[in-house]
């Protein structure tokens, strides 16, 4: 087990923002985690990390890293793989597919772990009907300090949301069943996701991803001329809709300010606005 005291979160956030960790814990093994969690009575979890806003002025007594406890790929043969939580998506879908598997390629631009991958069902946008879930037969999880197994239907999957993502089930790992897919075809699938996201996405700062799972696109066209504050260092993207973006300058005061708006502007047209953005206050 690592642990680490007073240790700041901004480094770990793809959005470069956060507050500090009292003790910081990164647990080796899922002993080693099951044990962390049954000592503690409070505390906070953070994974791949590229979803979250954290208080940049709050202290968090305890926060557990998820990156190293489990980071195991399994080959159970016929396409199915048993994959630890700390998993990156780009090494799971960079063996599946040279296996000869394939089926989740749209997520190779993601910059997640597998647990929180689930916890959210990534996936491509509403159009396209696509995420992680697809491909899951059963997950296992933490719950009361007892490892317990969730078949596909327990876990309740929807767009950007399952039984994970306000609860206290903690996800260790999960069983998948791929569909065939030739190499060829994986790699010209990755490669176009690649491409995609240099031409569509903005680069030009620190950002979560997509900011709502829910909005309204008439709305949100607007978002990138809102200002909360005459020199605030974030703002929503010209370029990618639904995207923040800090120039690395930027206070979770502004930010919050900023998200607060745009729900507000929804709110007064009688739309439905839903954050995908996870806010540690």
């Amino acid at each position: 087990m690592i642990i680490k005291h007073n240790e700041g979160l901004a480094k770990y956030t793809t959005f470069k923002m956060g507050g500090i960790a009292t003790n910081f814990y990164v647990p080796e093994s899922r002993i080693e985690l099951v044990q962390l969690l049954k000592s503690l009575n409070e505390y906070n979890i953070i994974g791949g990390v590229s979803n979250l806003l954290i208080n940049d002025k709050a202290v968090f007594t305890n926060v557990i890293h998820l990156v190293k406890f489990d980071d195991n790929i399994t080959s159970l043969g016929d396409g199915k793989y048993y994959v630890g939580a700390s998993v990156r998506l780009q090494k799971l879908i960079n063996t599946v597919n040279n296996d000869g598997f394939g089926g989740i390629e749209y997520l190779f631009s993601v910059p997640g772990l597998i647990g929180g991958a689930i916890v959210m069902n990534a996936g491509r946008g509403r159009q396209f009907n696509q995420q992680i879930s697809d491909y899951i037969v059963s997950v296992d999880a933490i719950y009361n300090g007892e490892i317990v197994t969730l078949s596909k239907e327990e876990c309740l999957f929807q767009y950007r949301n399952s039984i994970f993502k306000h609860s206290d089930y903690l996800i260790i790992g999960v069983l998948f069943k791929f569909s065939e897919m030739k190499i060829e075809e994986s790699k010209r699938l990755k490669n176009e996701r690649i491409k995609l996201c240099r031409e569509k996405q903005d680069s030009s700062g620190f950002n979560f991803g997509s900011v709502f799972c829910k909005y309204n696109p008439t709305i949100m066209k607007v978002a990138p001329l809102l200002r909360v504050e005459f020199n605030s260092n974030v703002r929503f993207s010209k370029k990618t809709q639904n995207w923040i973006c800090n120039s690395g300058k930027g206070t979770y005061k502004q930010t919050l300010k900023l998200i607060k708006l745009l729900e507000l502007m929804h709110k007064m047209s009688l739309k439905k606005i839903e954050r995908e953005v996870i806010v540690w206050e």
